[in-house]
C-alpha cells in the first residue's frame, strides 16, 4: 500500500489527544514511503494546522471530504460549495421544533462547508431521531464520536478521496482506509480501496455503516492506528 487516508478524532487520537507514539508511526509510514492523508471531519482551517504541522504530512481532507487542504493554498472544494446559512436555519429548526439541543461548536469559525454542533455524549438512538429530521427538512445529519455534522449532500469521505486520487494520479488499490464512526462510512465502501479497516470502536456501530470495513484492528483509537502503522511497517521491512 502506497498512502494511508485515516480519519482523525477517535483514530490519531487518544482520549481527544494526537497520540506522540501516533506521530512516531506516521514519521515511520512516511520515511518509508508511504503517504499519510488526514481526511476529517474538522473544519478547514483546522486542518490546515493539521497539514502544516504533522511531520511528513503534506495535505488533507477537511469538513468530511468538501475540501482539500494544502498549507500556504486556499482550501479547494470537492463538492459544490454550500449554503451554511440554510444548514444553520435547518440547525435552528431543529432546536425550536424538535428538541434538539444542538449547540454550534466552538470551531464553527473555521468551518466553510458544513455545520457541525457538539455531540455532547447523544447515544445512537437520539442521533437517529434527529437524522429523521434533518432529512424532512432537506439535509442531511451524520455523527463522529465528538460531533454532529448537517450538511446539504450525503457526506463521503470515500468519494472526495477518490476524485483527489484521481487528480493526483493514484491508484486506488494502493490505498488502504482506516476511521472509527459513521462519518467515515465512505472510507469502508466496498470496491472503492485496496484495503479498508475500521479501529476496534467500529465493532458495536456497525448497524450504522452500509458496508462494513474488511478488516477491524484489535486496539480502539490510537491504538488501532498504530497496530495498521506497524503491519505496513513490517510488509515494507521497516
Amino acid at each position: 500500500m502506497s498512502l494511508v487516508a485515516t480519519d482523525v478524532d477517535g483514530t490519531l487520537t487518544r482520549g481527544g489527544k494526537l497520540d506522540p507514539a501516533v506521530l512516531a508511526a506516521i514519521r515511520r509510514l512516511t520515511a518509508a514511503g508511504v503517504v499519510v492523508l488526514p481526511v476529517s471531519g474538522r473544519p478547514a482551517g483546522e486542518v490546515q494546522g493539521l497539514v502544516r504541522y504533522v511531520p511528513g504530512v503534506t495535505r488533507g481532507l477537511a469538513e468530511n471530504g468538501l475540501l482539500e487542504i494544502v498549507p500556504d493554498h486556499a482550501p479547494r472544494w470537492l463538492g459544490r460549495a454550500t449554503d451554511r446559512a440554510r444548514l444553520r436555519a435547518a440547525g435552528e429548526r431543529m432546536n425550536l421544533e424538535f428538541a434538539a439541543g444542538l449547540r454550534v461548536t466552538g470551531d464553527d469559525y473555521c468551518r466553510l462547508g458544513d455545520v457541525a454542533f457538539e455531540r455532547e455524549g447523544r447515544d445512537e438512538a437520539e442521533l437517529l431521531r434527529l437524522r429523521g429530521h434533518a432529512e424532512a427538512l432537506g439535509v442531511h445529519l451524520v455523527w463522529s464520536n465528538v460531533h454532529v455534522h448537517l450538511a446539504e449532500a450525503v457526506p463521503d469521505k470515500g468519494l472526495a478521496l477518490l476524485q483527489l486520487l484521481h487528480k493526483r494520479g493514484v491508484d486506488p488499490e494502493q490505498v488502504v482506509t482506516i476511521g472509527d464512526a459513521p462519518n467515515d462510512a465512505g472510507l469502508f465502501t466496498a470496491g472503492r480501496f485496496g484495503l479498508t479497516v475500521g479501529t476496534a470502536d467500529v465493532l458495536a456501530q456497525l448497524a450504522y455503516f452500509p458496508s462494513p470495513p474488511r478488516a477491524v484492528t484489535t486496539g480502539g483509537e490510537a491504538d488501532g492506528f498504530i497496530e495498521l502503522a506497524e503491519l505496513l511497517l513490517a510488509a515494507r521491512g521497516g
